[in-house]
């Protein structure tokens, strides 16, 4: 069939958001009952409000009822929702927030009654003789407010349906847990733990302590609490896993890159020979997403994922030699791997990922001395209702590296214009207009798997572009420390150095690129229209914007945000409101809303604990009151991030007309 041609932006796509929202579906962990070998994964679904189902892989059936949310808000962010052991399925429920068993078809609260939603849990581990007993975070919110909520260490007795207190200081109010796992004979305990101003990734640490059982009070307790790992506002220790009831393994940034440590009686060391510059873990924004697990039981041999160039690879990691294999197949194509588990000897699942097809829930068996992988699918994000989309229409990633000042590295990844209806555009010599895109965090990676929305774009003529900017994730510590003290300023040139380079400029329409981000990565987009340090906001570099749920007004945000990421900004910005006030200030759109001149676009959830909606109905006032160009939307029931298929229809449907009607379609009229 003969290609047709139209101006870039304006192709007619078969990828609606129709077909996006309406079957929605994302993968959000796998977990495997390390008695039975049953394995369970939890899908999020659009369609049924963001509703998070824990499926067993054995029956291909919902675990919970129909009503059950297998979701928690721990940390905000929640995750380490759901855990199985011996047969019984352990996970939190978004409705109440109580923690509920499944077995055997029975489904029983095994937390008291919590009318007022005050007690939120996640991160189990059950204790591996007294199995009605396990360890969970406990965050309490009794007294609600970002400096008042206290987190703990917990006991949950499942049959007596109580929790009682295992870890907890006099600064509850600052204080973090993570990751409690028990040693395989149950005689010890690890976790992770940080405190303000500290996030997880910047001053974690692993502390080990000796468990005892009263079998009078049938409760735990602990002594000899030893911190093996860690420090501080100066290296971060994380997800701790015992390889055997002596050694302990869990990630550490010691060496500036994320590798894989062992902490023994006799010392801590790193595993591997010599360091790797690679990340072995992403940024612990949510719980229990492990990166590593042990391939046999003697704990000599883990599968590891680790990051390079911005893409997962996989790593056999021999714990007594330090040497590492890495596993080269022409079946492993998954650009992300998350939530790593072992299965059995040389056995494990994951979640994974891919740049040109669906993501899914995997099992790997690794055979032989070489370790030749059989990758096998065990449950897809794909649609079965869906039509499928035309054959060559994916727009495949292109990683870049460009220099910015001081000869420093910046990484990207393009995406071309691609949809095979078009042999190009029908105006002569018109390049692409483009959207950049600035991800969240800002301590993130955009990575490189398939995202419907970029080829919704990119299927209608646009280009995309994914900047990661320095502090990203997943290029070491030196690289996400390039921010500290710098957000709104090396984020934003990062931007703009990115639409200026060779590889890029040459690519597309620079008059014509929107920017666009959420979260974090909405700071970044208003940032680069409005404030004085913007080049950008001068010459109205960006044709266009969006901002969804993007932080506007530093001290309003210091006041609102919920407690995890509470002390978060006094690194990014360089110290505190006392100490830098000008900086506060000058880091702040709402107070340079007069400098916007790029047409924006804001989309807010109504019910954000994390950029709550006035942040962006201060930066909309403060356009209108200058007589700029401001379109809104605000979504009731929403939180930070489209969760519904209504809700993620009308974003993608706003954030297209906005920019035809900001940079499309006036330019092809002239």
């Amino acid at each position: 069939m003969a290609q047709k041609y139209a101006p870039y932006g304006l192709w007619e796509s078969p990828i609606t958001a129709d077909a996006i929202a309406q079957d929605s579906v994302a993968l959000t962990a796998i977990f495997v009952d390390p008695v039975t070998k049953d394995i369970y994964c939890i899908e999020q679904r659009a369609s049924e409000g963001g509703r998070c189902v824990v499926i067993s892989n054995k029956t291909q059936k919902e675990v919970f009822g129909k009503d059950f949310n297998a979701r928690t808000r721990v940390h905000e962010y929640g995750g380490g929702a759901a855990i199985a052991y011996n047969g019984t399925v352990y996970s939190s429920n978004f409705t109440n927030f109580r923690i509920y068993a499944a077995k055997d078809g029975n489904i029983k609260p095994i937390t008291p009654e919590d009318t007022n939603k005050l007690y939120r849990y996640a991160d189990f581990c059950v204790h591996p003789v007294h199995t009605d007993l396990l360890v969970a975070i406990l965050e309490d919110h009794t007294n609600d407010t970002p400096r008042t909520v206290r987190n703990s260490l917990c006991v949950v007795n499942s049959s007596a349906a109580t929790v009682t207190s295992l870890v907890s200081t006099e600064d509850a109010e600052i204080e973090f847990y993570a990751a409690p796992k028990f040693s395989p004979s149950g005689d010890k305990l690890a976790w992770q733990f940080w405190k303000h101003p500290d996030m997880p990734w910047e001053g974690g640490q692993i502390y080990v302590a000796d468990v005892h059982y009263n079998s009078n009070t049938h409760t735990l307790s602990l002594s000899n609490t030893k911190l093996v790992a860690g420090e501080a506002n100066n290296l971060s220790a994380c997800y701790p896993l015992w390889a055997s009831n002596d050694k302990l393994l869990f990630t550490s940034d010691e060496s500036k890159f994320a590798n894989l440590w062992e902490y023994t009686q006799a010392c801590t060391k790193p595993v591997l020979s010599s360091v790797v510059q690679q990340d072995f873990c992403m940024p612990s924004w949510t719980l229990d997403n492990y990166s590593f697990a042990l391939l046999d039981k003697n704990g000599t041999k883990a599968i590891c994922v680790a990051w390079r160039a911005g893409r997962s690879v996989l790593y056999v990691v021999d714990i007594a030699t330090g040497s590492y294999v890495e596993i080269k197949d022409e079946s492993f194509d998954f650009v992300v791997v998350n939530n790593v588990c072992r299965l059995s000897d040389y056995t494990f699942v994951f979640t994974g990922l891919q740049s040109n097809a669906p993501g899914a829930a995997m099992l790997c068996t690794l055979t032989g001395p070489s370790f030749v992988p059989n990758f096998q699918v065990l449950r897809s994000t794909a649609s079965a209702s869906a039509a499928p989309f035309p054959e060559g229409i994916i727009s495949l990633p292109t990683p870049l590296e460009f220099k910015v000042a001081g000869d420093k590295t910046v990484y990207a990844v393009y995406y071309a214009p691609n949809n095979p209806a078009y042999g190009g555009s029908s105006i002569p010599n018109e390049k692409p207009p483009c959207v950049l895109s600035v991800h969240g965090g800002p301590t993130g990676l955009e990575t490189q798997h398939l995202n419907w929305l970029k080829q919704y774009f990119t299927s209608r003529g646009y280009a995309w572009l994914d900047v990661n900017y320095s502090g990203s994730s997943c290029y070491g510590r030196a690289y996400v420390e390039r921010l500290q003290g710098n957000w709104g300023i090396t984020d934003v040139s990062d931007c703009v150095g990115a639409i200026q380079s060779p590889q890029i400029s040459s690519l597309i329409d620079t008059k014509r690129t929107a920017i666009r981000g959420g979260s974090a990565g909405g700071f970044t987009t208003l940032a680069a229209i409005s404030l004085d340090s913007s080049a950008a906001s001068k010459v109205k570099f960006f044709a266009s914007a969006t901002n969804s749920y993007g932080v506007s007004n530093m001290e309003l945000f210091a006041e609102d945000t919920h407690k995890f990421e509470l002390m978060y900004i006094i690194k990014l910005l360089g110290g505190t409101r006392e100490e830098i006030p000008k900086v506060w200030h000058d880091r702040s759109p709402v107070y340079f809303s007069a400098n916007i001149k790029t047409p924006l676009l804001v989309l807010q959830g109504n019910d954000d604990a994390v950029v709550p909606p006035a942040q962006s109905w201060t930066i909309i006032d403060g356009i209108i009151k200058s007589k700029g160009h401001v379109e809104a939307h605000f979504f009731d029931g929403e939180q930070h991030g489209w969760r519904t298929s209504g809700t993620l229809k009308k974003a993608i449907e706003f954030e297209r007309e906005w920019y035809e009607k900001s940079m499309v379609r006036p330019a092809v009229a002239t």
